[in-house]
C-alpha cells in the first residue's frame, strides 16, 4: 500500500502529531508498506531531517509544499504543486493530519480529483474549546473556506478518545460517518534499555537529590503552565523538598508561568529547561518523581504515554482523556484546578512506594497495549476499509 502523510509541519517542535506521523511511517515502512510525507517545511531544515532520521531509516521521499504560493503558476511552486499532485495519484490512501494547515485543503481537493480516499486525524481540533479558540476565523474556515468540505469529504474520521466522538453543533453535520478510535504509541525498542537513574539530574547540578515534578510539554495556554504554577505554590508549603522542572519550548506561555512563579517566591525551586528531544527527554522523565500535565485538551497525549514507558507515576487532569490513569490505577487524575492537582501530587509523592507500583503497572502497559505496531495493525484495517469506497481501484499490498 502507498501512504501519503500530509501536516503543515513535521517540526518536532510544533508538538505532538510529528511524533505521531513518524511513528505511523515507521510502522507501516516495516510492515512493507510505502510512505511518503508532505508538508510546508523547507526541505533542508536541519530540526526536521535530524528528526526524522532518528525514527526512520531509510526517511521516506517528502514533499515540501508553500500551499500560499500554489496558486502561482510558474516557479519553485509550480514544481511542487506537481510534485504534491504525482504524489496524491500515486497513493492509494491519504492521512491529513490537522485540520486547518493549507496544505491539508490542497491534498483533499486533489485526493477528490483523482478519487484517493483520505483520513482525517483531528488531533483534539474538533473539541469545542478548541474550535472556540479564534472561533471567527474558524467559522470563515468552515463555511467560505473549503475546510467544512474538506472534512465532510473524508472518508474516516480517525479518533484518539471517546470524547472526540462529542462533535459541536457547527462540524456535527460534517463528520463522515465511518470513525474509527485508535491510540497514539512509542517505539519500544526507543523504552527497552532506559538511562540510568539520574542521568538527567548529572545535566542540572541546582537540583542536587531532591525529588521533583516533571512537566514536559509546549508552553502553550492550552497545556495549562498558568494552572502548573498555581498548583506548585499550593503544594510548596507542604513539600518543601520538592522542585518542579519545565521542559518544552515557548509557545507563548513561558513569561506568564515564570511571572507567576516569581510572584510566589519559588523560582529557586522551578527550574525551565527549555525543550528535551531524542535520549533527553527519557532521561528526564525516567528521573521525575512524578509527571504532571494539567491540559485543558488532549487527544491521545504523548507525554503522559512516554512518560508511563518510562515507568514514572502520572497526575493529570481529567480533560487529558486518559482514564487508564485512574482504571489501571497509574497515577492520579484530577479535576482543572490548581487545589486539585495539588492534592493528587501530594498523595503520589507522600507514598514513594505506591508511586514506584504506579510506575512499574503504567511502564507494562504502555508496552503491551500503547506500541506503533499495533497502532499500525488497526490503522491498517481503517485505511482497507477506505479503499473499498474507491470503485475500479487495483489493489497493491
Amino acid at each position: 500500500m502507498h501512504i501519503t502523510h500530509v501536516y503543515n509541519w513535521l517540526d518536532p517542535r510544533m508538538g505532538g502529531p510529528p511524533l505521531v506521523i513518524a511513528g505511523l511511517a515507521a510502522g507501516q515502512q516495516a510492515r512493507g508498506h510505502a510512505v511518503t510525507l508532505v508538508s510546508s517545511d523547507p526541505p533542508d531544515s536541519p530540526a526536521t531531517q535530524r528528526f526524522l532520521s532518528e525514527r526512520l531509516s531509510p526517511v521516506p521521499p517528502r514533499v515540501s509544499v508553500d500551499p500560499g504560493s500554489l496558486l502561482l503558476p510558474f516557479g519553485p511552486s509550480a514544481r511542487a504543486a506537481k510534485a504534491l499532485a504525482a504524489t496524491v495519484r500515486a497513493s492509494d490512501v491519504v492521512h491529513l493530519h490537522g485540520l486547518w494547515a493549507p496544505v491539508n485543503l490542497v491534498a483533499a481537493r486533489l485526493c477528490k480529483r483523482f478519487g484517493v480516499p483520505y483520513v482525517v486525524t483531528a488531533h483534539g481540533m474538533l473539541h469545542a474549546a478548541a474550535l472556540n479558540q479564534k472561533r471567527m476565523k474558524k467559522l470563515v474556515g468552515l463555511h467560505l473556506l473549503g475546510y467544512g468540505g474538506l472534512l465532510s469529504g473524508a472518508a474516516a474520521l480517525h479518533l484518539l478518545n471517546a470524547e472526540e466522538r462529542v462533535f459541536p453543533a457547527r462540524v456535527r453535520g460534517r463528520v463522515p460517518a465511518r470513525q474509527a478510535i485508535i491510540p497514539n504509541g512509542v517505539f519500544p525498542d526507543e523504552f527497552a534499555d532506559l538511562p540510568a537513574p539520574g542521568s538527567f539530574r548529572e545535566t542540572l547540578p541546582a537540583l542536587g537529590d531532591a525529588p521533583f515534578v516533571l512537566y514536559l510539554a509546549r508552553l502553550h495556554l492550552q497545556k495549562g503552565p498558568d494552572l502548573l504554577a498555581e498548583t506548585f505554590a499550593r503544594l510548596a508549603p507542604r513539600r518543601p523538598d520538592v522542585h518542579l522542572v519545565v521542559a518544552g519550548p515557548d509557545q507563548g506561555a513561558r513569561a506568564d508561568f515564570e511571572a507567576r512563579i516569581a510572584r510566589h517566591g519559588l523560582s529557586g525551586r522551578v527550574h525551565v529547561v527549555g525543550p528535551r528531544y531524542g535520549r533527553a527527554r527519557i532521561e528526564a522523565m525516567r528521573d521525575a518523581a512524578v509527571f504532571c500535565l494539567p491540559s485543558r485538551q488532549e487527544g491521545f497525549s504523548m507525554g503522559i504515554t512516554e512518560a508511563l514507558a518510562c515507568g514514572a507515576p502520572c497526575v493529570v487532569t481529567r480533560t487529558c482523556n486518559f482514564p487508564e490513569i485512574t482504571t489501571e490505577r497509574l497515577g492520579r487524575e484530577t479535576d482543572l484546578t490548581a487545589e486539585s492537582l495539588a492534592e493528587g501530587l501530594f498523595a503520589v509523592l507522600g507514598d514513594p512506594e505506591a508511586a514506584r507500583e504506579m510506575g512499574r503497572r503504567g511502564r507494562a502497559r504502555v508496552l503491551e497495549h500503547y506500541t506503533w505496531p499495533r497502532v499500525v495493525e488497526q490503522m491498517d484495517a481503517l485505511y482497507e476499509a477506505c479503499r473499498e469506497l474507491r470503485p475500479g481501484r487495483t489493489r497493491r499490498s
